[in-house]
């Protein structure tokens, strides 16, 4: 294999000539352009070679003779360029940066004619974009990453509060969250529509629901990359909106007079609370808000620059009659650089930051419990052609100081502060093998300078295009993925959004085994379809111990698990109609050894699904541009599920005094459970609707919404306290309002 790579690197070096590189960006505001086409024409206008541009709106064409040449750049929604270009050979490298204009005449189709990716999965991949965002409805007037992710076949949500996502099988803690290359532990909001990546902050993102690159390591189930979008480069907006869930002011400028520095600023504060009295008959005590800041700077020569803080607050209760305040808040600042070199044709990106989370549960004389974890980091990534093999590698190091105060729900020893040094890094390679089939070897390392011993976690991918075309593609991947620090929540309480975040209490890492095979098909009408079957194999995981009698003080036992699933998904996009029809097929189980478990059932080890174990979802979003109106759909279908029913109850009397009188005194009421989750609750389906309309005023836009959540007030069960014998149901039939002015 080895002499093979030789090979075509050494005939590879022979053939190269010049290298077209640079950089495209959005001339209205300066930001990178990702996806965008550019093609060189020869005199004859045939294509010679193309490239797209990446998230950092960066491209390469390699391999070019010299000679005279059309560069064309394009992309939906913008005016196509064509220049012409002199490659004379006098230099290897030659830099085309360029900026494209928007196009007006496809200002009124932009949001239902941008190509979207929701359809095209790639090995567990998708891009998503704003205008992603844009099409699932959400009771605010901009769309948001934590609506559009509950959309997506694959991903359970524990329902409209709590902030939990589960992705094929996994946990929320499971799941590697970033903003511009930083870690935010718990992202989504107590409220579950919202999450700290609005639509009007957002550039792009990566979603990765299994199969990921060596790139994340540290998470073995899911990873969501945002990058957040600089502020506007060329002049001063502002922009506010408010719902009955949602208030929020933005602005943004550029910075000095040269127009290669700008600024952004977001604040946002929920407002369900206030209104939810009025609106829903009774008060939701939900609050979350956010703050956002970002600065950003580029030069000429390739390299750009940011530096950014964000903050977020969650406060609620799950159970508004009953239930623990649960209280957590995300501290994210950090800086970024970015630089495309000449020579050698190095892209490099640096990342430093420190990242905090503090999570407590309180409110009753019985419980309370904090965790809190504070991550400094510093990232070293970079990208280079050898070749005609392109090599992603890097290098990274952190350190992690945990507290927790958990003693009073787990028996595990009480620990005020532990510090975790770590370091690691990783190394992919892309082989081209022909015009058709792409190979991604490679492996992430890591170590900690105790407690845990090195790890190399080894994945392959691979793309093959049969047809020799991208509109046909194959998708494959298996690779091992390990996780150091655990969050552990109380399984036994389908309720509880505490999560404590700890180092592995048996010093044995979390581990998971991708494998996945997808297919997907693109047709020029602008119809896609894709499928993907996937399997994880998972070791290791901390779970709580379990016993019949509910006891409010537990300990910590460890699971093996099986996750497999299939994921269809069928897109339409055209000028003014968008459909998404998504199916989700899931079967998780966990396997445990306890001692409780012979006690009562007879045999030490017992199997059984988990609360986030959804066998079928069903996902539909359509989006109709009716005249100056668009017309947004959103329905969901999913099938139970599962909870712990009750076997009985008894009661406890006491004997401290004495044998008690059982004629007269009955003791206090005790809870017979039955074998773990083997209940399903029933199905959840839900319809949201909104109705939106664009005015053009002398001095900015006006944009109106009007809409629904659960439309038709479908009685949907968060969660069943088998303690109190009550249900918890989610948010009924709630219409909204939104405004939002731009200047």
């Amino acid at each position: 294999m080895a002499a093979i790579v030789l090979f075509i690197i050494a005939s590879d070096v022979k053939a190269q000539n010049i290298t077209l590189q640079g950089i495209i960006t959005d001339a209205s505001d300066g930001q990178p352009v990702s996806g965008a086409n550019v093609i060189l024409l020869d005199d004859s206008d045939e294509q010679v070679r193309g490239s797209v541009t990446d998230q950092n709106g960066v491209f390469r064409i390699r391999n070019i003779s010299p000679g005279e040449y059309q560069v064309r750049v394009s992309f939906v929604g913008y005016a196509t360029l064509l220049e012409a270009i002199q490659l004379d050979g006098s230099e290897t490298s030659v830099r085309f940066s360029r900026s494209l204009e928007i196009d007006s005449g496809t200002l009124g189709e932009l949001v239902v004619s941008v190509p979207s990716q929701t359809g095209r999965i790639m090995g567990g991949h998708q891009r998503v974009s704003p205008a992603d965002l844009t099409r699932a409805v959400t009771p605010a007037a901009g769309g948001d990453m934590a609506t559009y992710l509950q959309v997506l076949p694959g991903v359970v949500a524990a329902g409209d509060r709590g902030g939990q996502l589960f992705v094929r099988g996994g946990t929320p803690s499971e799941n590697m969250a970033l903003i511009d290359g930083l870690l935010i532990y718990q992202p989504f909001h107590i409220v579950g529509f919202f999450s700290a990546f609005p639509e009007d902050l957002l550039a792009n993102a990566d979603f990765y629901a299994g199969g990921f690159s060596p790139k994340y390591n540290g998470r073995i189930s899911s990873v969501l990359d945002v990058q957040m979008r600089d502020g506007n480069f060329n002049e001063t907006e502002a922009t506010a909106s408010v719902s009955p869930f949602l208030a929020e002011i933005q602005m943004e400028g550029p910075i000095g007079e040269g127009r290669n520095a700008s600024w952004l600023g977001s604040v946002r504060s929920s407002q369900i609370e206030r209104t939810s009295e009025l609106l829903l008959g009774e008060q939701q005590p939900l609050r979350f808000e956010s703050q956002f800041l970002k600065f950003t700077q580029f030069s000429d020569d390739g390299t750009r620059c940011s530096a950014m803080a964000m903050r977020t607050y969650d406060r609620g209760k799950l159970d508004f009659d009953m239930g623990n305040s649960f209280k957590w808040t995300n501290f994210v600042i950090g800086g970024k650089c970015t630089h495309l070199s000449q020579d050698p044709d190095i892209f490099i990106d640096f990342n430093v930051g420190l990242s905090h989370l503090s999570n407590s549960l309180g409110g009753s004389d019985e419980t309370n419990l904090t965790s809190g974890l504070t991550k400094f980091s510093t990232d070293l990534d970079m990208t280079q052609d050898v070749g005609s093999i392109r090599m992603n590698y890097g290098v990274y190091s952190h350190m992690k100081w945990i507290s927790f105060d958990i003693e009073e729900i787990f028996q595990i020893p009480r620990a005020e502060s532990e510090i975790l040094l770590g370091a690691g890094g990783y190394a992919e390679a892309t082989i081209p093998v022909g015009n058709r089939l792409r190979i991604r070897p490679g492996s992430a390392f890591s170590f900690y300078t105790s407690i845990y011993s090195p790890s190399i976690e080894p994945r392959l991918r691979l793309s093959w295009q049969p047809f020799g075309s991208d509109r046909h593609e194959l998708n494959a991947s298996v690779g091992m993925y390990r996780q150091a620090i655990a969050g552990i929540t109380d399984l036994r309480d389908a309720g509880s959004a505490f999560i404590a975040w700890l180092p592995t209490p048996n010093e044995q890492r979390m581990e998971a085994v991708h494998s996945l095979i997808g297919w997907q098909q693109r047709f020029r009408n602008g119809l896609q379809i894709s499928a993907e079957a996937y399997h994880k194999g998972l070791r290791n995981l901390p779970v709580t111990v379990w016993s019949t009698i509910a006891e409010f003080t537990t300990d910590i036992a460890f699971a093996d698990g099986d996750v497999f699933g299939l994921d269809l998904r069928l897109e339409y996009g055209g000028q003014r109609f968008y459909g998404f029809l998504g199916y989700g097929l899931s079967w998780t189980e966990y396997t445990s050894a306890q001692d409780s478990f012979t006690e009562w059932f007879g045999s030490p080890v017992q199997s059984y699904h988990p609360a986030h174990d959804r066998r079928h979802q069903i996902n539909s979003m359509a989006s109709v541009d009716i005249g100056k109106y668009i017309l947004g759909l959103s329905w969901q279908l999913g099938s139970g599920l599962p909870f712990t029913r009750q076997m009985g109850f008894d009661g406890i009397l006491p004997f401290d005094d004495g044998l008690p009188n059982v004629r007269t005194r009955y003791g206090t009421p005790r809870v017979i459970l039955d074998q773990p989750f083997e209940g399903r609750t029933p199905a959840y389906h839900r319809l949201d609707v909104s109705v939106k309309r664009e005015f053009d005023l002398s001095f900015g836009t006006l944009d109106l919404q009007f809409g629904a959540i659960n439309t038709y007030g479908r009685t949907n069960l968060f969660y069943y306290d088998v303690f109190t014998q009550r249900r918890i149901d989610q948010l009924p039939f709630a219409p909204y309002a939104s405004v939002k002015m731009k200047l």
